[in-house]
């Protein structure tokens, strides 16, 4: 009986992912996100069907198939939170050196016993286990280092359904690894298997239907929407809290202050957390706490590097009386606002692009 109604949970899942798979595929493939997140979607479908598959009944040319979709979920769960909660986010080649990577060690493991290896159930035997530990403690760290950056990110996010979907995709993620985890690896004995195995398709179901919630709703969730077309009504502006803010910015330079967060900005200014987020986001149009930091320090940084009186200083100098704690992260921001390094930007003053006045027209109001 519980066997069933797993099995009838996963036949509602892959449903919900074929819809899911749809709306991306016709409303988002445009962005390098939605091409993601059907890769993504692609491999959680092939986890399913072969988990619907006890008896080893596929086609062995399919089986195999499916098989290298599901060892590739990890990288791509990794690469689609990325994509999902970083602004900047970018594709890099190395990433694709690390996918080759990941799927030849996991063949390589487990290809000798494919043909026995079963994804429902506890792993009885000892000489398939040795075979799938290696490989399933790799794909844990790509699950791990997602999740620790998801928590990292939250407090700077500003998107409000943004920040929602990091506490739900932390929390089931969370709970469907560990449960995947306890019960394929460590657990002997069917009855209590199958109870975890229906624990694990609710749970993936509920995952599954906070995603189809948030697209569905068109909240600001994976894709960010194409600037075209609709003009979306702003919060209600709050003047008084709107002038504390940029007055504790350009005349008190508070942005200067090493290790600023948004809370502690909001203790500054003596005012709730989630009324200054909403203000930044919503009115000023910044999705990201640190993008509105690096607004006003990379402008002082520029003003200070086209005056010629100031050559004496350093770089690094600069950065830190900014409040930046490193150089890293400093050129980086620097680069992307500007397409130029610091030292670049310094020895091509003369150069008629260098504009402050282009931040000038960007500057909140």
């Amino acid at each position: 009986m519980i066997t069933e109604i797993t099995n009838i949970l996963h036949f509602f899942s892959i449903g919900g992912l074929i819809s899911l798979l749809l709306f991306f595929l016709f409303r988002y493939w445009h962005d390098i996100r939605g091409k993601i997140a059907v890769c993504f979607i692609l491999s959680i479908v092939s986890y399913l069907i072969l988990n619907l598959d006890v008896y080893v009944q596929i086609h062995p040319a399919f089986r195999n198939f499916l098989f290298l979709c599901v060892l590739a979920l990890p990288f791509f769960y990794w690469l689609i939170t990325l994509a999902a909660f970083d602004d900047h986010f970018e594709i890099k080649t190395w990433y694709w050196f690390l996918l080759i990577g990941k799927l030849l060690f996991s063949t390589i493991a487990t290809y000798p016993e494919l043909g026995q290896i079963s994804l429902r159930g506890p792993v009885e035997s000892e000489r398939i286990l040795s075979r799938i530990l290696l490989p399933s403690i790799f794909s844990l760290g790509f699950v791990l280092t997602a999740i620790i950056q998801i928590y990292i990110g939250r407090k700077d996010d500003l998107v409000e359904s943004r920040r929602t979907l990091r506490q739900i995709h932390i929390l089931i993620s969370g709970i469907v690894i560990a449960i995947n985890i306890f019960s394929h690896l460590f657990l002997r004995g069917k009855e209590l298997s199958e109870i975890l195995d229906l624990v694990n398709g609710i749970f993936a179901w509920g995952l599954i239907l906070a995603f189809q919630y948030l697209m569905f709703e068109l909240k600001d969730g994976l894709i960010q929407k194409k600037q075209e077309i609709i003009e979306e009504k702003l919060p209600t502006l709050d003047p008084i809290l709107q002038k504390k803010l940029i007055d504790a910015f350009e005349k008190e330079r508070l942005y200067r202050s090493e290790g600023l967060t948004i809370r502690v900005l909001a203790e500054e200014l003596q005012v709730h957390e989630y009324k200054l987020r909403r203000l930044i986001n919503g009115n000023l149009g910044f999705r990201n706490f640190n993008d509105f930091l690096n607004r006003y320090r990379i402008q002082e940084a520029c003003e200070l590097l086209l005056d010629s009186s100031k050559d004496e200083i350093p770089v690094i100098r600069i950065a830190m009386d900014l409040g930046y704690q490193s150089l890293g992260p400093f050129n980086r921001a620097f680069k992307e606002l500007t397409a130029l390094t610091p030292t670049e930007y310094r020895k091509n003053r003369t150069d008629s692009k260098i504009n402050l006045n282009d931040f000038e027209k960007s500057k909140p109001k």
